[in-house]
Order: C-alpha cells, then structure tokens, then sequence
C-alpha cells in the first residue's frame, strides 16, 4: 500500500490560496487565469457525513489532452474546496472528491490547471469518500486490485461508481455495476462509523473468488473464533468515529454475474457489548456506512468561450427476449449550455454513420464496448472527444408500452436517415434488430420507420430475409399507407406483385388491392371486378373474394345477395369440417387454438357435432379477437378475425363479427374501414343485440374522424326509432342534437 504525507498536498493547496486574488462574486466570470477549460457541476444529494466529500466522475476523451487533472474547486462566490484525485483514465475521465461547501451552495467548479500538479487523495486528506466501487474487468487476480489502490492514473477500460450495496447487507460488492461480465478485479473504498470505542469483530463473508479486507490500512486476518454464522473473523479495537474501509475482490470465471448467487462478499460485524443471539456478527447497516454526496455534470466550458465536445451518455429502455442480443436505446446528451450560437455537434458511430445534433439516440448492441466520437464546430474552432460507452441497461422495457414500441421505432428511424448507402448496414442486422421491428410494426403503428425501409433497403431487406417474412413486412407496411396514401399504396402493390412468382401470393395482394377500391377510394365497381376474377378459382383467397362480394351487396343496401353469398362460403365450410380431414377453425393460429389469450382448446368434429362444435367455435373466435385487440395484439386480432369470417361470414348478419371488425380498426384509429361496414350493419339489420353497440360505435367513428354528423343522421334515426326503451337512447338523442337534418 502507499504511504502517505501531509506536505505536498498543504503546501499545493496553499499555493493555489495564494494565486486566487481577489475575485469578483459572479459565476459568469472566469475564476483563474490559468486554467483553459472547467467543469460546472450541480449539487445534489448531500453526504451523509461531512468529511465524505462529494464524489463525481468527469469526462475526457481528449479533453484533458492526456494531462494529469489538477484540480480547484471553487463555489460561485469563490471559496476554495479542497479537491483530489482518485482515478485517471485517459478514455473515459477522472473520479474526483471534494469537501462539502461550508454554507448551502446550488453549483461548483471544477477548474482544470493543466501547469499544476494534481493531487490524488490519500487518507491525510481529513476527506473520507464512501462508498466507491472501482473495477479492472478482464482480470481477476488480487494483484490489479492492489494496482487500483495506489489510486492515479489506470489502463483503459478501468470504471467506478458510487456502490449502493444491497438492501440487507450495505458493505458488500455483487457485481460490477456497469454490466460488464466476469473476469474482474475490484478495489472498493469506503468507511464505517464506529458507535463507541471498543473491541468490533469484523467478519467478512466471501462467496466466490479472492478477497482481502483492510481496515485504517491494516489487513484483516481470519480466525476462527466459533461454528457460528460469522464465526470466521478478526477483533480489532477502534475508536469512536469513522474508520476507513478497504476491500480487495476477484471474480473469476466468465459470464453474467448472476451465477455468484449472492454476489461476492460482505461485510458483517459485532459492535463492543453487542448482543446477538445464535450468531458472531450481524450484517452491517446502511445507517452505518458513510456515503459521499452526489453531483449532476451541467456544462464543460472553456475559457476563451470556445464550445468542448463532452458529453452525457445515459442507457434507456433495453429490449431483450430469448436467446437473442440485447439492443439498448443510448441517450447521447452534449453538455452544450454556454455554446456559441452557431454551434454544430454531430457524432459518429462505429458503424460509420454521422447524425447531427446535440442530442441523439442510438440503438446499440448489448454487453458489447462501443465508442462514439463527438465534435462541436464554431466558426474555426472545432473540439472532438471520444466518448466510450458499455451496452448495458437495467430499465425495465415491455413491448405492450405504446410508448416503448414508440421509442424503438423512431430510434431506428432516425439511424436509417444517417446510415451511409454502402455497404447498407441493414444487410447485416442480426435476427434481434428484425424480430424487435416485426414486435413494434403491427396494428398501423411503424409508418416512418417502415417508409424509410422500403424507400432506402428495398434491395437489402429481400435478400436478408426469408420470403414469409418479407411478405409480413410488405403487409404491415401496406397496412399503415393505406389511410392517408391510398394512390402510393397501388404503385406499392404492383411493385411486390411483380417481385414474387408466388401465385398464393399474388393472389393475397390482388385481394388487398380489392380491399383498397373498396374501402379507401370508393371504387366499388373496380373492387367488385377484381373479387369476381378472384372468385373463380378454388383457394382461400377465392373464398375469401366472395365474402367481399356480400360485404359489397351489403353496402350497396342488397341483404339478400349478401345472405347468399355468406351461406354459400359457410356451407363449404362446414363441409371441410364434416370431412374430419381437418380440425375446426384449421386457419386460426395454432397459438390461439392451443389455448391463446382466452385459453380455448382444439375442438375436434369426430369429438363435438358439427352444430355444436360451430357454435361454440364462433363464440371462441370472437372472444379471442376481442381479448387480443383490447390487449393490443393487433396482428394476432387480424389473424384471428379472417379465420372466423372464412368459415362463419354469416356472423356477420346473425353475430358480431362486424362489431369486433369495426373495433379492431378503430384500435387502429383506421375509420375509413371501420364505418362502411357499421352504416350498413346499422341500416340493414332490423333487430339485434349488437345494435346498439354497432352505433355507438359508428358514432365514434364519425365523431373521432371530425367527418359531418349529418352523413349518419338518417342511420341513427332509425336505429333510435327500433332501440327508443333502449339506454342507448339517450346517447341517440344527444347526437341528433348536434347533428343537422339529413340532406334530402
């Protein structure tokens, strides 16, 4: 260990006394001549001790200019607060402690003079900085602890942070708390506040790896005193106060540190004239272990005014499922208070792209070290920084967050703006980066991420992925244009009908070219050709091409036309099922037939009659698509809506089918599909106990689309007129209020 001596660190201190002058009290005034650049730091979590300091970590990355930081610390009204070093790494920064202003302060400085010699801290300091984790990953011998506690400067990929401990045992080390996995070397200093001189037994409690405790400089050595927990120990006489803490930690082996089980060691001690019973010693509580104040890093300025290229670099929301590679949202933050108006950051990724701004967001890969290099321009003056960043994150993420999916669209978004054109990076996404845009596309949620696919990596995404999924993507992308870019949506459906020879294929988007006429542009003559030509053959989307054809009899008011053609596609069927050659509902997902979102079971016609096993099969169906919309599964809702319409399309007149339809695209805030369907529900079915649900929900349909009341004037009229000792009535009311008179 080192030894230590008061003089230079006095006689620094003095020095720097001396050269401060008189100052003028103003924060916006540059406090010493002789440091170019400084650190504004934001005071907030107190220490729970005076003597334990404030503790911060500041950036370099080319800052410094691979000097040693001598540091001054001064409050705005100029007071000197002791300050010194506890590590230096030229990649990352330095960790800094220094004394608790005297009086209640909102913000310091930190000034960096580069022709000073730092001073790095040592106990003679009177500072006692608790508790501070610093770690050496890739190592795992005792040696390269001892290395980190001569304290200085360190090799590159040394870290350190403020260590919490665990909530039952407050002196301990469990991991490194970056994330990183095993092998590790840790050094940990901290204090402990003896209550009452004495005689203390100390034990600590070693889990895995080698571990050497010290306390005020001096190594514990175990014996053991009983078989009892914390038997193994050593007693040791300390005075009243606090006592400084050493430990020296290896984790050996490779991988998560989840696998130590509980952690790698801890600390337990029996304070003088203590009682336990059953035991040695106890766990030693927070209340005990001193802890140093906690700052915020606010700005990184320079004298001159020139801007510096620092930065906060924040890990956000994580998504992680399986097996796959975790992906993490990195929050890039410059310090950028103080810049010059014309001011520009930008930053560059491994990957090679560069986006500008002075925030972004990064999608990056988990568990993995990454750099990224920042620099500022103002006018000739240009700063650049590189700033090293872990994968890592310990945010709680779920996909059922609207806000989450959000987050993870528009990150990837923004990076498809800036990636360079070749080689596309898009060729190499692993399956993680896909999987996690087939998770947060569904529904009609994903249009600028999926433009900017489509647009840009056409090329790339076919011969990456497999052509299922290509045609899941195409579909969904298909889906969220069809609104608001009807026409664009064609040119799209000829493009992917032309790059497959895949007639089943071809035949889904002949269908959903149907769909458009029909629903988006009001050309039902053209749709009504189109499933005619459909029609004629003998596959499911033949099927399904009649079923449009009822829909379109039954907008166009003719109920009769549109019986027919429902029966005839449920009678067929029905056949299928009576064969045995299938089992019922064969075209819903395995998933929900095997017990999906309302736990049905696989029903079998050689098990229940064709009668009874179809009704209760209709009732399944529309329970699922119910469970599964309200619960946001939109793609599974879908999936599970044309399984029912394929083989009970009656249920369109005689259930609900319509209803869960219209609710799933107003989900999908799509009225346009939605309403047609409702309006003619509404008009054509005379008596039904969907029907007052069907309108309100057509009224919210017309009112959440800002469309004219009066369109639907007539329609509620009569609804109101079969439903006038029905609650709904009122609501009626209350719209035709508001609504004028049906045009004549």
């Amino acid at each position: 260990m080192r030894s230590y001596s008061t003089l230079p660190v006095l006689s620094s201190l003095g020095a720097v006394l001396l050269s401060l002058g008189p100052w003028a009290n103003a924060a916006d005034k540059w406090q010493l001549d002789d440091a170019p650049l400084r650190y504004k730091l934001d005071l907030l979590r107190k220490p729970t001790h005076a003597s334990a300091g404030y503790f911060v970590s500041l950036p370099d990355g080319g800052l410094l200019r691979g000097n040693k930081p001598a540091t001054t610390v001064l409050t705005e009204d100029g007071k000197v607060l002791p300050s010194y070093l506890l590590w230096q790494n030229a990649e990352t920064g330095f960790a800094l402690v220094f004394a608790k202003p005297e009086t209640d302060v909102k913000s310091v400085y930190v000034y960096i003079q580069p022709s000073a010699v730092a001073r790095v801290w040592n106990p003679a300091t009177g500072l006692t900085p608790s508790t501070i984790l610093c770690t050496f990953p890739g190592r795992d011998n005792i040696a390269a602890s001892m290395a980190l506690a001569n304290f200085g400067r360190v090799e590159a990929g040394v870290h350190w942070v403020e260590n919490p401990g665990h909530p039952s045992a407050a002196l301990s080390i469990g991991a490194d708390l970056t994330g990183r996995p095993k092998p590790a070397a840790f050094y940990q200093l901290s204090h402990l506040d003896a209550p009452v001189a004495g005689e203390y037994w100390i034990a600590p409690f070693i889990h895995t790896g080698q571990a050497e405790v010290r306390i005020d400089g001096q190594k514990i050595e175990l014996k053991e005193k009983s078989k009892k927990w914390g038997g193994s120990g050593a007693a040791l006489k300390l005075s009243k106060g606090l006592h400084r803490v050493e430990i020296l930690q290896t984790a050996p082996g490779s991988g998560p540190y989840s696998s130590a089980g509980g952690g790698l060691m801890y600390l337990t001690w029996r304070t003088p004239n203590e009682k336990i019973k059953n035991w040695e010693a106890r766990s030693i509580k927070a209340s005990e272990v001193p802890r140093s104040g906690a700052c915020n890093l606010a700005a990184v300025e320079s004298r001159d005014g020139s801007p510096l290229a620092a930065t906060k670099v924040t890990p956000g929301l994580i998504y992680w499922f399986g097996n796959e590679e975790p992906l993490i949202i990195f929050d890039f933050n410059a310090l950028n208070m103080g810049y010059p108006a014309d001011s520009k950051v930008s930053w560059t990724f491994p990957d090679g792209a560069t986006i500008e701004g002075p925030r972004v967001k990064w999608l990056v890969p988990g568990l993995h070290e990454g750099k990224v290099r920042m620099t500022v321009r103002s006018g000739q003056s240009v700063s650049s920084a590189i700033v090293p960043y872990f994968g890592f994150s310990a945010q709680k993420t779920t996909l059922e967050s609207a806000a989450h999916r959000d987050a993870f669209r528009d990150t990837l978004a923004g990076m498809l703006a800036v990636f360079p054109k070749n080689p596309d990076p898009v060729a190499t996404w692993g399956d993680a980066w896909w999987n996690n845009i087939f998770r947060t596309v569904e529904g009609g949620e994903g249009e600028n991420l999926l433009r900017r696919l489509f647009a840009n990596h056409f090329d790339a995404m076919q011969k990456r992925l497999a052509p299922t999924q290509m045609s899941i993507l195409e579909d969904v992308f298909l889906d969220v244009t069809l609104r608001d870019h009807p026409e664009e949506n064609i040119q799209w459906l000829k493009r992917f009908f032309l790059g497959t020879a895949d007639i089943t294929r071809q035949n889904e988007l002949r269908f959903r070219e149907g769909e458009l006429h029909m629903y988006y542009l009001n050309d039902r003559n053209n749709a009504e050709k189109l499933f005619t030509t459909l029609s004629a053959g003998r596959s499911e989307a033949a099927e399904r091409a009649k079923i449009r054809l009822g829909d379109l009899a039954l907008l166009a008011g003719d109920l009769n036309k549109a019986t027919k053609f429902y029966a005839d596609v449920q009678n067929r069927a029905r056949t299928v099922r009576n064969t045995g050659s299938v089992t019922t509902g064969v075209l819903v997902s395995k998933q929900l037939l095997a017990g999906g979102a309302s736990g049905s079971a696989m029903l079998s016609p050689k098990a229940v009659p064709d009668m009874k096993g179809g009704a209760l099969q209709e009732v399944s169906l529309s329970e699922n698509v119910r469970t599964l919309t309200s619960g946001g599964f939109l793609l599974e809702a879908r999936q599970t809506l044309e399984a029912w319409e394929t083989e009970f399309p009656l249920s369109k007149i005689s259930g609900d089918l319509i209803l869960r339809e219209a609710s799933l695209y107003i989900k999908m805030n799509d009225w346009k599909r939605a309403r047609p369907m409702l309006e003619a529900y509404c008009r054509e079915i005379d008596a039904s106990s969907y029907l007052p649900d069907s309108v309100a929900a057509l009224i919210l349909c017309v009112q959440a689309s800002k469309a004219d009341p009066a369109s639907i004037r007539g329609i509620v009229e009569k609804v109101r007129d079969r439903l006038k000792f029905h609650p709904i009535a009122s609501q009626l009311d209350k719209f035709l209020l508001t609504a004028a008179p049906a045009p004549k």
